[in-house]
C-alpha cells in the first residue's frame, strides 16, 4: 500500500487516560490518527482507537489498518483551537497521584513525525501552557528541537523513546523512525538548552543483556533524565505478525505468554541490576504488564502499577490564562 495522508476532525481532543497506571498522565491529546514511523511492535493498531475506525479508514484508502501501520496519517489540524475553547470553559481537572494531572502528547501517534504534526503539537503545547497544565511530550521524532523555545518550561517535560542505540537494529524494528543515534543527539541538545528530560527505554528487544543495559544507561545519564521508563517488547498481538514480516528472528521467542513472561522477568532483573551499578536506580520506573500476574510476585507487580514517578512538578510558575 502506498502512503495515505490526509486530515480528520474529532469532537474532543482532550481525553482522560488510563495511562496513570504507568505513571504517565491523566489526560492525552493525540494530534493525528495513524503514524508514519511504522514501528513493528506498536500496540496502537490493536486498540479501539484504530479497531473502531476500520470502515472509516477503509474509505480513505487504508486496506488493512493493522498490518498497514506506518503507511497512513490523518492529522487533526483544528486541535489547538478546540483545546483553547475546552480549557477556557473547563472548571474541574482530574489529578490522580500517579497521573499528577499531566497531559501526554501523544499516546497513539508521534507528535513530531512531520512538519504538519509538529505545527499542531506546538499549538497544543502553547494552549496547555497558557492554562498552566503539565505537559509530557513523548516522541521518536527530531522536530521538537525547533520548539525548544516553548518546551524549556517548568510545566513541560520532553521524552524520547530510546530502547537501544543500535541504528542497524532500529531499521528493522522501527523502519521509518529517526535512528537512535540522532534521537540521542537531539536529547543532548534539549538537555543543554535547559529542557526537562526523560527517557523511555522501551520497548527493549529480548536479545538485550545486562551489559547492554549498563552501557545504555551510562549514555542516557549524560542527559540527566528525571525518570527512565522501561518495558520489553510484547509480540503477542497483530504487532507480532508485523515483526515476523519484518524478519525479526527473535519474535517467536516472545509470541507465547509464558516465554514472553520469562523474558520480561529476566530483563526486569537485568535493568534493575544495571541501574544499581550505574547509579540511577532511583530514576528507573518499571512499566509492568498486568498479564504478568501469576508469573511475577503480586507484591512486586502491585508496587509498580499506579506508582507515581519521581518527577517533581511542585515548582510550576502559574501562567496567565
Amino acid at each position: 500500500m502506498s502512503i495515505v495522508k490526509g486530515v480528520e476532525k474529532i469532537v474532543n481532543p482532550l481525553q482522560q487516560s488510563a495511562l496513570n497506571k504507568k505513571g504517565l498522565c491523566d489526560y492525552v491529546v493525540n494530534v493525528a490518527s495513524g503514524c508514519l514511523h511504522g514501528c513493528t511492535f506498536c500496540y496502537v493498531p490493536s486498540t479501539p482507537a484504530i479497531r473502531t475506525k476500520q470502515a472509516q479508514l477503509h474509505s480513505k484508502g487504508v486496506s488493512d489498518p493493522q498490518m498497514d501501520w506506518g503507511q497512513y496519517l490523518f492529522v487533526r489540524e483544528e486541535i489547538p483551537e478546540q483545546l483553547e475553547k475546552i480549557l477556557s470553559r473547563k472548571r474541574t481537572w482530574r489529578e490522580t497521584p500517579p497521573g499528577k494531572g499531566v497531559v501526554l502528547v501523544c499516546s497513539g501517534t508521534d507528535p513530531y513525525q512531520t512538519k504538519q504534526t509538529a505545527n499542531v503539537t506546538r499549538g497544543v503545547v502553547e494552549a496547555l501552557s497558557r492554562y498552566n497544565k503539565k505537559v509530557r511530550i513523548l516522541t521518536r521524532g527530531l522536530l521538537w528541537v525547533n520548539d525548544i523555545d516553548i518546551l524549556n518550561r517548568t510545566n513541560v517535560i520532553v521524552g524520547m523513546s530510546l530502547p537501544y542505540l543500535n541504528d542497524e537494529l532500529s531499521r528493522q524494528i522501527e523502519p521509518q523512525a529517526p535512528p537512535p543515534s540522532q534521537r540521542y543527539k537531539a536529547m543532548l541538545t534539549g538537555h543543554k538548552a535547559g529542557c526537562r528530560m526523560y527517557v523511555a527505554v522501551a520497548p527493549t528487544p529480548p536479545n538485550m543483556t545486562l551489559d547492554d543495559f549498563k552501557r545504555h544507561l551510562e549514555k542516557i545519564m549524560c542527559i540527566n533524565p528525571e525518570v527512565i521508563f522501561w518495558e520489553p517488547i510484547n509480540a503477542r498481538g497483530s504487532n507480532g505478525k508485523r515483526m515476523i514480516a519484518a524478519g525479526l528472528d527473535f519474535t517467536d521467542s516472545i509470541r507465547h505468554k509464558k516465554s514472553w513472561a520469562e523474558c520480561f522477568k529476566r530483563q526486569w532483573n537485568d535493568i534493575e541490576t544495571a541501574a544499581r551499578e550505574v547509579g540511577c536506580e532511583d530514576r528507573l520506573h518499571i512499566w509492568p504488564d498486568p498479564e504478568l500476574r501469576g508469573f511475577v510476585d503480586d507484591v512486586k507487580l502491585d508496587y509498580w502499577l499506579y506508582k507515581p514517578t519521581v518527577e517533581k512538578w511542585d515548582s510550576l510558575t502559574p501562567s496567565k490564562k
